[in-house]
Parts: C-alpha cells; sequence; structure tokens
C-alpha cells in the first residue's frame, strides 16, 4: 500500500505539494481550482515528500530516504511568497523536517548511510520555524492562523493578518515541534513561544469546569464558539498537552490535561458517545452528530491509563466503520451519515493500534485488517489512494490526503519506551505506566468482550437547540408565493431571523457552478441570488468568490444526486476559520429541492425568490402584507417535481398551499464540508 501511494506521488506528483489520484498529476496551488482553506496546507514546498520523510525510515525503506532527504535539502525552498496555514506548516513540514533531522542523524551515527549529512533538514526546520514566529504577534500571544512564508503577518505584501480569531487546536498544537526544535537549536524562542500560547488557553478555560471552546479572538482571548468537545476545533490541544509531557516530562502539562480530562468525562463523555456541550453550560448537549476527529480520543485514553472507556468508544467507532465503510466526516448518534466524506484520516487506525499495544487483544488485529481491507476496496485508484467524496456512493474526490503516507505513528509508545516506562494493562480495565528498567512480565488479561450497548446510543434530535428554521419561498408569477422548500442555515454570512422581511432577489445559475473559481457571468450574478452547486471547495470559499462579484445572497444545492430534505439528516453549514467578511445571506437546499429552483429557471424567464425564516402570502395585489407572515415554526414542507410546457402542475400549486403544514419542516444542524 505504501509502495503503490509513494511510488505514485513520485512519479507523478513530485515536486509538487500533493497528488491528485484520478488526475495522476500534483496539485499545484494556483493553477488548480481553489478548494478554499483546505489548500492553506499547500505551501510550494513539495508537502507531501516531507511529511514522508520518518515513514521510509520505520518501513526500512533506507534507499528511499537517502534519497528523499538529498531531494529535499536541493529542491525545497521556503522563501515562497504564499500564505499557508501555521497549524497544518506546524504538524506537516516543520515536524516532517525535525523528524526527518532525528532519523538522518541516527543513520549517520550508525556509520552506514548519508555521511554526507551536515543537519540540513534542520537548518531548513529552524528557517521555516523563523518563517511562522511572525504569527504569534498579537496582543495575547495566540497565534494568527495563517502566515506568508515570505511576508509574514503585517506586511502589505502578506494578504493576511486580518483575522481575528482562531480554532483552540490551531493555537495549542505547536508545542512538540516547536519545543524539539528549540532543544535541536539551543533557541528557547520556540519553545516559549508555543507555550505562551498554551498558558493563555489555560487561563481562559472555563475555571468553574475547566472547559474550553472552540475558537478564540486572537488579540483579547474572548471566545468566539462556545461550544467544547474533543473533535474538530479542540482535537489536538488535548492530545498536545499529555504528549507534551511525555516528551518534556513536565508535569504542568500532565495537570492540565488531567484537569480537562475530568471536565471531558463528566460532561462530554456520554459513554460511548462524546457530544458537544456549551463552555458555560455543560449540562446539556448542544448537538447530536459528532466529528471523525474525535476517533483520535481513544488511543488518547490509553495513553492516560483509562482504558475501559477508550473500548466502549472505539467499539462504537468500529461499528460506525462497518456500517459505512469509512469513518464519515461526521455521523450522528444512531450512526446515520451527517457529513458523507472521508478524506483517509488516520485517527481511527491510530486508536486500534494503541489499543491493541496496550490490551494485546487480537480483536483489534482484526480491526486493523478491515482497515487495510477498505482502503484497498475503496479508496484503492489507478495513482494511489483517492479520498472519499461520498462514503454512501464510494464517489471518489480528486485528493488523497492523511492515510497512506503519513500519521499513523507510535512515537508516543516508543518516547515511554525510551523513559524506561512501560503500559501495564490492569484487570480493572485501567492501564498502569510504570518503570520498565526490570521488564515487568504482564500477564495475559484474557480477550475483551467487546458489545456495543445499543440502547446507550439515543436517536438524534433533527432539532438541535438554538437553530431557527429557513425557507426559500418562490414569490414570481406562476409561484405567488405558493412554492415554499426547506432550506438549511449557515452559521456565518447575514442571520436571516433576524431580517423582518427576508431578504428578495431574482435567481441565476454560476457560472462555474461550484463557484470555486473566477465567476465567469459576474454581470449576471452582479444583484441577484447565485446558485451554486456543493462540492470543489469550502462553502466559504464559494459565497467569498460570489459576494466579491456582487451576488446579493447564494442558494447552495447538494452535489449528491437524489438527495432530499425529508430523506437526510439535517445539517447546517460552518465556516472554517474566520467569516466575518462574509455578509451576504446563505442557505442550503438538497439535491431534490434544489432541481425544483432549476426546473423554474429553465422555463421562466424571472424566477425570484425570497429567502428568510417567515413566509410572505400574496394577495391579489401580489404585494406583501406584513399581517401575512408566517413564523418559521409554521412553515410546510413541499417538494415541486411536476413541471411542463413551462407551467407548474395545478395539483402541485394546491401542495404548496400554506393552509395546511405539515411535520416534515425541520430546522438543519451544521457543516463545514464543501
Amino acid at each position: 500500500m505504501f509502495d503503490h501511494a509513494y511510488g505514485s506521488y513520485m512519479k507523478y506528483a513530485y515536486p509538487a505539494d500533493e497528488l491528485m489520484p484520478l488526475s495522476c498529476r500534483g496539485r499545484v496551488r494556483g493553477l488548480e481550482p481553489s478548494r478554499g482553506d483546505i489548500d492553506d496546507a499547500l505551501g510550494k514546498f513539495s508537502l507531501t515528500l516531507i511529511d514522508t520523510l520518518d515513514t521510509l525510515v520505520v518501513l526500512n525503506k533506507l534507499d528511499e530516504f537517502e534519497d528523499a532527504v538529498r531531494k529535499v535539502v536541493l529542491d525545497v525552498r521556503l522563501d515562497n511568497d504564499v500564505v499557508v496555514s501555521v497549524f497544518e506548516t506546524n504538524i506537516r513540514v516543520l515536524g516532517g523536517l525535525l523528524g526527518g533531522h532525528i532519523m538522518a542523524d541516527m543513520l549517520k551515527v550508525q556509520g552506514e548511510r548519508l555521511q554526507w549529512y551536515k543537519d540540513e533538514l534542520l537548518h531548513l526546520a529552524r528557517d521555516l520555524g523563523y518563517r511562522l514566529l511572525p504569527a504569534f504577534n498579537t496582543t495575547s500571544g495566540l497565534p494568527y492562523p495563517r502566515v506568508n512564508l515570505r511576508y509574514g503577518v503585517l506586511s502589505p505584501n502578506s494578504r493576511t493578518g486580518t483575522e481575528l480569531d482562531t480554532c483552540t487546536a490551531c493555537a495549542g498544537t505547536m508545542i512538540l515541534e516547536f519545543a524539539a526544535l528549540s532543544r535541536l537549536t539551543q533557541e528557547t524562542v520556540f519553545e516559549d513561544t508555543a507555550r505562551r500560547a498554551l498558558d493563555v488557553l489555560w487561563e481562559k478555560r472555563q475555571k468553574g469546569n475547566n472547559l474550553v471552546g472552540t475558537v478564540i479572538n486572537i488579540h483579547n482571548g474572548d471566545w468566539v464558539r462556545r461550544d467544547s468537545g474533543v473533535g474538530a476545533g479542540i482535537d489536538s490541544y488535548y492530545e498536545y498537552l499529555m504528549k507534551a509531557y511525555i516528551l518534556l516530562g513536565d508535569d504542568t502539562y500532565l495537570d492540565r490535561f488531567n484537569a480537562h480530562y475530568v471536565a471531558i468525562m463528566k460532561y462530554i463523555s456520554q459513554p460511548p458517545l462524546l457530544l458537544n456541550v456549551h463552555m458555560h453550560n455543560p449540562t446539556v448537549s448542544i448537538r447530536s452528530w459528532m466529528d471523525s476527529l474525535l476517533a483520535f480520543f481513544p488511543g488518547l485514553q490509553v495513553l492516560r491509563g483509562d482504558l475501559k472507556p477508550a473500548i466502549e468508544t472505539h467499539e462504537m467507532l468500529y461499528q460506525v466503520t462497518k456500517q459505512h465503510k469509512f469513518l464519515p466526516e461526521a455521523f450522528t448518534s444512531d450512526f446515520a451519515v451527517y457529513w458523507a466524506q472521508h478524506p483517509l484520516r488516520p485517527e481511527f487506525a491510530e486508536s486500534t493500534y494503541f489499543l491493541y499495544k496496550a490490551t494485546r487483544d487480537p480483536y483489534y488485529l482484526h480491526v486493523g485488517k478491515s482497515i487495510v481491507e477498505s482502503l484497498n476496496r475503496h479508496a484503492r485508484v489507478e495513482c494511489g489512494f483517492a479520498a472519499v467524496q461520498d462514503v454512501r456512493t464510494g464517489r471518489h474526490e480528486d485528493s488523497g490526503i492523511e492515510l497512506p503516507l503519513h500519521d499513523t505513528r507510535a512515537e508516543p509508545l516508543e518516547i515511554l519506551k525510551h523513559l524506561g516506562l512501560t503500559l501495564i494493562p490492569l484487570s480493572d480495565g485501567d492501564v498502569h505506566m510504570a518503570g520498565a528498567q526490570h521488564k515487568h512480565e504482564v500477564s495475559p488479561v484474557g480477550v475483551f468482550t467487546l458489545k456495543f450497548i445499543a440502547e446507550l446510543v439515543s436517536p438524534p434530535s433533527k432539532e438541535p437547540p438554538g437553530l431557527s428554521p429557513l425557507a426559500v419561498q418562490v414569490i414570481s408569477p406562476p409561484f405567488l408565493g405558493r412554492m415554499v422548500l426547506t432550506a438549511g442555515p449557515a452559521q456565518f454570512g447575514m442571520d436571516l431571523t433576524k431580517e423582518e422581511h427576508g431578504v428578495k432577489g431574482s435567481l441565476v445559475q454560476s457560472e462555474p457552478y461550484q463557484a470555486c473559481s473566477t465567476i465567469a457571468n459576474w454581470e449576471e450574478v452582479q444583484g441577484k441570488i447565485a446558485l451554486a452547486q456543493r462540492g470543489g471547495c469550502m462553502f466559504a470559499a464559494k459565497a467569498r468568490n460570489l459576494q466579491g462579484v456582487g451576488a446579493s445572497g447564494v442558494i447552495f444545492i447538494d452535489d449528491v444526486e437524489g438527495s432530499r430534505s425529508e430523506d437526510m439528516v439535517p445539517f447546517q453549514m460552518a465556516g472554517d476559520g474566520s467569516t466575518d467578511d462574509i455578509v451576504i445571506p446563505l442557505v442550503f437546499l438538497f439535491w431534490k429541492e434544489g432541481q425544483t429552483l432549476l426546473d423554474a429557471l429553465a422555463h421562466h424567464r424571472n424566477v425570484e425568490v425570497v429567502l428568510g425564516a417567515k413566509l410572505f402570502l400574496l394577495g391579489e395585489d401580489k404585494e406583501e402584507s406584513p399581517a401575512s407572515q408566517k413564523d418559521a415554526s409554521e412553515l410546510p414542507h413541499v417538494e415541486q417535481e411536476r413541471c411542463f410546457r413551462g407551467g407548474w402542475d395545478q395539483a402541485v400549486m394546491e401542495e404548496a398551499s400554506l393552509s395546511a403544514p405539515d411535520d416534515s419542516w425541520q430546522p438543519v444542524p451544521a457543516t463545514q464540508e464543501h
């Protein structure tokens, strides 16, 4: 598997940052359609090669490793005028360079290889570290989410530095790489800077319960998003606290991790589920779905020695993978798909590995085998491994990030071994960390009976608290307000619930339809509500492109053919990073409802709609009357399918009558996906 993935990258993509496995070519930033914030990982520094260096040594591919080191030394340059994610560049590029340097130095000391090596990878790592440091020039010490590798943050040429906030994980996932860089270079500025950011996050925790939020203002430390969990936005903050203690031996990190862990187990853990809560009111879950990034948490629990809940949550995750072949990017508490993508993430495999190492239970070898089989059967393509765009259909997308080349490492257990420590599973389900100098002999604890307890999993609420239903109402002739479509809201852009009369506009289809690049029909879009297809890039990127050419709003339409709101788990669009610049209204329609609008647009010269949380009943004079408004809670859900000769079937028009609202309208919860 590794040879297929790495060989494909070197053959078809190098020196590009990553491979496009369906196109069999490299992805070069600026030459391919933008995917929004996802592309912030790409810095024109051969990302995949650097990220793979230490894996080559782990797999004993020493010839390939030496060749890869030479390529990095000769070809990689960091003085690029490109804006990159501080978080991604730290964990993947700085971490890759440091791991590669340690491996190269080890092989050189052994005397058989790399005798020519003179710390070139470490010099590159130091250079990169100094290029990341300007991101921390804030009043709080929390980093900007992005930095220009050449111009930093505050330079007029940087094209960044206007962001107001960052995610907790983005600010709290620096200490391992920065501390290692400081220890290797004897320059303390890196470790001190990363530690200061962690100190701010600790100081800003909710002191009554030790929970933290998901997004924080980088200038004043105020929480922007106060939902607290262990998945996206927070995950690696907890991970790095624990692993910083393992790597550096500083009790401060362990004490902080333990305080957070007690809070997680008290408020967020609902075995086997891990559900987000509000950091200031943690007794009530604020959503009924989980994202796949939390799959790292059972492995972290193993490192802490808390085996029983690790087994329970891991088994729940395994049941989800068995149902969908992979972990969907997000899923509900009854295992339904919430976000359908699977970008080949490694977290579940990592937790499986840790549980096997701690228990020696062959069950986890079986789970690991199933992961490998799914990758080979459903993700392997001619030029590598392709991410899965939709686990329900098996459709691929032209990226192959995350798993086959890197990120499934066992450094924490190896570090423990070198510290003279070993993990010993106890009969009560805990794990004991003990000195290993006398080579403890651990009695087998038997095979764990892993049964998923179905009654612990309650069905998800279809109406997450705090969300208001929205509608797309077609008001132009011949519809006259009688066609109403269920719409999902966004967490960014205009708040339609505060708009008394909604937002009115004529429809136009964006060109290109996915709106991930320059809008070709910008003159038509100006002043109108644009229709844009989901997929290809982040919702926020599409919104910025269309807002930039003057769109008055955007209706996103699902790209999964046949999807319709009555069959799908509702969701809400979420931004990725700072989205304060997006001010137009944004709503989401599933495919079937979207086709209704596209059909109307194909048969009528002008299709005018109102986006909002209220319906408007049109009288004979076709004017809106405030007295004719209905609250969103009364909105009916109607679907229009039958169109003929440019007109609408009268039966359908009658079905759209507002006089008989039904119960199928549902408000819609949140997705960051594209």
